[in-house]
C-alpha cells in the first residue's frame, strides 16, 4: 500500500507545481503605483504640466469615474496623470490595476472607449491634439490596463514594461 501512496503523492505534487504558471510580471509582484507613475512620467520628455490623481485620494471612485464607468469593486488601485490645462494638451496616462486579471479585458475596453471619446472631443475643441490621440497606446499586462496619450507614448510604454519587469 505504501508503495502506491508515495508515487501518487509525488504525481499530485508534480501536477500542482506544473499547473502553476509564472504569470506576467504585473501579476508576480506587488507594484507600487506611485513608483510606476513616476517612472512613466519621467520617460515622457514632452509631457505637459501634469496633475495627479490616484486610488489613495479621498474621492478616488469619483475621480476614476471621470475616465470611464469602471465597476469600482473590481479595481485594486489606479493612477491618472493628466494635463493640468486640458485646453492646451491631451496628455494623459491612466493605469488601472484590477483585483483579478479576469477583469483586465473589461477595463482595457473601457480605456479604449475613453480614447474614442477624447479623440472626438479634441476634434472639435483642440484639433492640434488629435494626432497625439491617434497614436495613443491602450494595452494590458497581467492585471493592469493602461492608457497613454502623449507625444512620447512609445517611450512611456517602454518605461512601463521596464518598471514591471525590473
Amino acid at each position: 500500500m505504501k508503495k502506491h501512496i508515495i508515487p501518487a503523492v509525488l504525481l499530485i505534487l508534480a501536477l500542482v507545481l506544473t499547473s502553476c504558471s509564472a504569470g506576467s510580471p504585473a501579476e508576480k509582484k506587488e507594484i507600487s503605483m506611485y513608483d510606476l507613475c513616476a517612472a512613466m512620467k519621467n520617460a515622457g520628455a514632452n509631457l505637459a504640466d501634469m496633475s495627479y490623481a490616484s486610488s489613495e485620494d479621498e474621492n478616488a471612485e469619483e475621480l476614476l469615474s471621470a475616465i470611464a464607468d469602471f465597476d469600482y469593486e473590481k479595481v485594486e488601485s489606479f493612477f491618472i496623470l493628466y494635463a493640468t490645462d486640458g485646453s492646451k494638451s491631451a496628455d494623459e496616462i491612466v493605469v488601472v490595476s484590477a483585483k483579478d486579471s479576469a477583469y483586465t479585458g473589461e477595463m482595457t475596453a473601457l480605456l479604449r472607449n475613453h480614447l474614442e471619446y477624447r479623440t472626438s472631443l479634441y476634434k472639435t475643441y483642440g484639433p492640434g491634439q488629435v494626432p497625439k490621440l491617434e497614436k495613443a497606446k491602450v494595452f494590458s499586462e497581467g492585471s493592469l490596463a493602461v492608457f497613454i496619450a502623449a507625444d512620447d507614448a512609445p517611450q512611456i510604454q517602454n518605461a512601463f514594461y521596464t518598471f514591471i519587469n525590473g
